[in-house]
C-alpha cells in the first residue's frame, strides 16, 4: 500500500485484490468497533473466512477486476474535515461497506473519488466496482 494522494484516509483499489486502506480507519461490524488501525486490507471478492478481512481467497477463486471506479461515487465532504479524522467503514449485515467519514478511494488507474459517505462493494458482484450496486441481494452474499 501507498501512502496516497496527500494526507487522510486512501482506499486503495488494486487490480484483483482487496480494498488497501490507510490513515485513521475503523471497522465496524454488528455495531462495535473490531478494528482501529492505520493499514488494513479489506476484502472485496466475497470470499473471504475471515470477513470483513482479506485471507487470499481472491486468488483463490479467480477474483477479476480491473481495480478501476466503473460507476458510482463518494459523496459529502461540503466542509472540509480535518487531516486527522478518521474514517469508519460500517460493515452492513450482508451488504457492503458503509463510509462514513473522510476517504479518497484510488484506482489502479489513478482516478479519484473523495467524500464522506458511500457504499463499497464487498461481494464481488457489483458493475459499478468498486462501489455497491445492490448486486449483493442478487448473489445471497452473507458477510457478516
Amino acid at each position: 500500500m501507498s501512502d496516497g494522494p496527500g494526507r487522510g484516509n486512501v482506499a486503495e483499489v488494486p487490480p484483483a485484490g482487496p480494498l488497501c486502506l490507510t490513515g485513521r480507519i475503523k471497522v465496524e461490524v454488528g455495531g462495535e468497533i473490531v478494528a482501529d488501525t492505520d493499514d488494513v486490507a479489506l476484502c472485496r471478492c466475497g470470499h473471504s473466512g475471515n470477513k470483513p478481512y482479506c485471507d487470499g481467497s481472491h486468488r483463490k477463486v479467480g477474483f477479476d477486476d480491473p481495480g478501476v471506479i466503473l460507476g458510482g461515487r463518494l459523496v459529502g465532504g461540503g466542509d472540509e474535515p480535518a487531516d486527522d479524522e478518521p474514517v469508519t467503514i460500517v460493515c452492513a449485515t450482508d451488504g457492503p461497506l458503509l463510509v462514513r467519514g473522510p476517504l479518497t478511494v484510488v484506482a489502479a488507474d489513478g482516478e479519484t473519488s473523495e467524500g464522506t459517505k458511500g457504499a463499497l462493494c464487498r461481494c464481488g458482484a457489483s458493475t459499478t466496482k468498486p462501489f455497491c450496486d445492490g448486486s449483493h441481494r442478487d448473489v445471497g452474499f452473507v458477510g457478516g
